[in-house]
């Protein structure tokens, strides 16, 4: 079977990151299908190694038949299920293929094509992301937040780089954009510049998802969101949470939702949070 699947125009860096773990799940569970990808610009670099084509909306098709088009939209999912995820990963894969979510599949995989290479200066960096597209409000930390942060990373030694590609911050710390690095419209850039860290911190974003397909040590704090429905499982991956945090929508204390997050997600606690984004990097520097 000759197929293509293309990811709808429109979506963003972690809607497409997330895109890698249903491909990883099409990969193991549709062993008879030949997969090509197609996605914006930078957004189909997700299927790098995974399928066996990738490009983009106004390239031409890289087979001149497919025997099936599957257009993509990835939804949000109140299932509520208790033995897996409720991402849009899950729902998807129930949604548009009837495969069950396989945990071996399921973390994020974005493999660096040799084309990307990514020299940070001698300087020992550690990445952070704090300004999301959407729902800033329940995701966005304060400007006086992240600089606190940005003072525990400089204290212990290292320097905070800040993946602003679109200039949005007024913060005076370090960018990739002053580094003179460029793409951050690429799941692959991200993830090469992250693995280039010794470590991320940041929100639920496209960044942090991209530092989840990595094996750098992630921090993703949390705010006004749950973090189930947000975020597949990453062995990297500690999710920063308020005290409480069982309560905020959608989980809304599903017993059977939470019982599973927490068997399956590395989670801490937080009442202060500058004080406890300080206690993780002590403990993994």
């Amino acid at each position: 079977m000759n197929i293509l699947i293309s990811l709808t125009r429109g979506y963003g860096l972690g809607d497409a990151v997330q895109m890698s773990a249903v491909l990883r799940h099409i990969r193991k569970h549709r062993p008879d299908w030949v997969v090509d990808f197609q996605a914006e610009v930078g957004r189909e670099t997700i299927g790098y190694g995974i399928v066996r084509n990738v490009f983009v909306y106004g390239e031409q098709y890289p087979s001149s038949h497919y025997d099936a088009e599957v257009q993509i939209v990835l939804y949000d999912t109140f299932a509520n299920w208790h033995d897996r995820p409720n991402t849009r990963v899950t729902s998807c894969l129930h949604e548009r293929f009837s495969i069950e979510w396989d945990r071996e599949c399921g973390s994020y995989e974005i493999n660096i094509p040799e084309s990307i290479v990514v020299k940070l200066p001698h300087k020992r960096y550690i990445a952070v992301h704090y300004q999301g597209d959407t729902a800033k409000h329940n995701k966005d930390l304060t400007d006086e937040q992240m600089l606190a942060i940005c003072e525990l990373i400089t204290d212990a030694g290292y320097m905070p780089l800040h993946l602003d590609w679109r200039k949005a911050s007024t913060l005076g710390v370090e960018s990739v954009r002053r580094l003179g690095l460029s793409g951050g419209y690429s799941a692959a850039m991200n993830c090469a510049v992250i693995a280039s860290c010794v470590a991320f911190i940041g929100i639920d974003s496209g960044p942090s998802k991209c530092a989840s397909a990595t094996k750098t040590p992630t921090l993703v704090i949390w705010t006004g969101h749950h973090p189930s429905p947000f975020h597949d499982p990453a062995p990297n991956t500690t999710h920063l949470v308020p005290v409480g945090y069982h309560g905020l929508e959608p989980v809304c204390n599903d017993p059977g939702v939470i019982k599973f997050f927490e068997a399956n997600y590395n989670v801490r606690k937080y009442e202060n949070l500058v004080e406890a984004v300080g206690l993780w990097l002590k403990e993994i520097l």
